[in-house]
């Protein structure tokens, strides 16, 4: 997520101008400052940023960009979209002039730009809030001592329920799989991310690894014992609020800032970071190779890694942040876990195991669990 908003793309593919200052968010003020240098050295006065659109977009302009054009005077040019589409056009570009600078993207693809040679690795001298990250928002992004993308907000994958109908709230995974759920579960397929990371979960749940091939087996036992309590399986943020507005879905793995956006809509929704393991999504910045307005793209995102945009953003979307500086209020510290004792418990995707078995796993999961039968 709201959380889908952030990482719906992922799998439809299948899938730093020098700072002022350290660590805050300030930026120069003057316009004449605005220009700076390419890597061919011509000067611009502008910024391509792409981002998801929807609430998204609209969350990260009240936080961030409006604000930077207004004290830098760099016209910052947002481009909405997915994983999917950016991917496709940075890579038919090749390094050579991309039409984006800097976008917010899913590990998966992170994963895929870099080993294309298609990201810019981050220069710590122009991105100072680099030192100010938890470790995991940047040590899953770095290859041979180089950062290639900068973590940005912590989803992380739990369960909803609704508060109504489930009385005594889960505490793992294999929770739902209690009979008196029967007819009441959603799950999701595994080429929506939720339906990925759920499946990483229970991998881990009942003791096994994603890279084992025999444990995934395991898993898709465990998986197809389930099936009598699925209701639905939705592939789509909206779908899974209406499931659970409708009451047709009493528990659906979703992430916690979408369960806490829902819950703020009025929905009598609770959410839970299971026991066995709640799964990173992490949504993060990534510079393209070959940017047009590097100096540009640098100086935007120390401003989008800085505490006091991350705040904000914190505040909008129910997420935790990258930056340790990061201040929340008690209602959110009280709801949302934040931090390294929290982050370093999440459980990652192995995407370089994901992506070439995809296609198997998912025709796999449609015959376990019988989806459109």
């Amino acid at each position: 997520m709201r959380k889908q908003r952030y990482l719906g793309a992922i799998f439809a593919a299948l899938l730093t101008v020098v700072v002022s200052g350290c660590g805050t968010a300030s930026t120069n003020s003057q316009s004449s400052s605005a220009q700076t240098s390419t890597n061919n050295g011509a000067k611009t006065n502008k910024v391509i940023i792409g981002v998801y659109g929807g609430s998204w977009e609209q969350e990260i302009r009240s936080a961030a960009l409006n604000d930077f054009q207004k004290r830098t005077g760099i016209k910052v040019v947002v481009v909405p979209g997915t994983d999917a589409d950016w991917f496709a056009k940075v890579r038919a570009a090749n390094g050579k002039n991309p039409p984006y600078d800097i976008l917010v993207l899913q590990p998966d693809t992170i994963n895929r730009l870099e080993g294309a040679n298609l990201l810019q690795p981050l220069d710590s001298k122009h991105v100072p809030n680099l030192a100010h990250l938890y470790a995991s928002a940047t040590d899953h992004f770095t290859k041979d001592g180089k950062v290639y993308a900068a973590g940005f907000s912590y989803g992380q994958l739990g369960i909803a329920y609704r508060k109504d109908y489930v009385h005594v709230p889960p505490s793992k995974w294999t929770n739902l799989w209690n009979p008196r759920y029967k007819g009441h579960v959603a799950v999701s397929p595994l080429t929506y991310a939720a339906g990925l990371q759920f499946f990483a979960g229970i991998v881990h749940a009942t003791g096994g690894q994603l890279s084992n091939p025999s444990d995934v087996q395991k898993a898709f036992q465990k998986l197809g014992q389930l099936r009598n309590n699925v209701v639905a399986y939705p592939s789509d943020p909206g779908t899974i609020q209406t499931l659970l507005q409708r009451g047709n879905a009493w528990l659906v793995p979703e992430w916690d800032g979408r369960a806490y956006a829902l819950q703020q809509q009025g929905l009598d929704v609770g959410f839970v970071y299971p026991k066995d393991g709640p799964v990173a999504a992490i949504s993060s910045w990534a510079i393209m190779k070959g940017s047009p307005n590097l100096a540009n793209a640098y100086k935007l995102l120390n401003y989008l890694l800085s505490p006091q945009v991350e705040g904000k953003f914190a505040q909008q979307s129910f997420y935790g942040m990258s930056n340790k500086d990061v201040q929340y209020s008690s209602d959110f510290k009280k709801k949302i876990h934040v931090g390294d004792a929290y982050y370093n418990k999440l459980l990652w995707v192995d995407y370089s195991v994901v992506t070439p078995n995809l296609a198997q796993w998912t025709n796999e999961w449609s015959q376990v669990m019988g989806e459109g039968k």
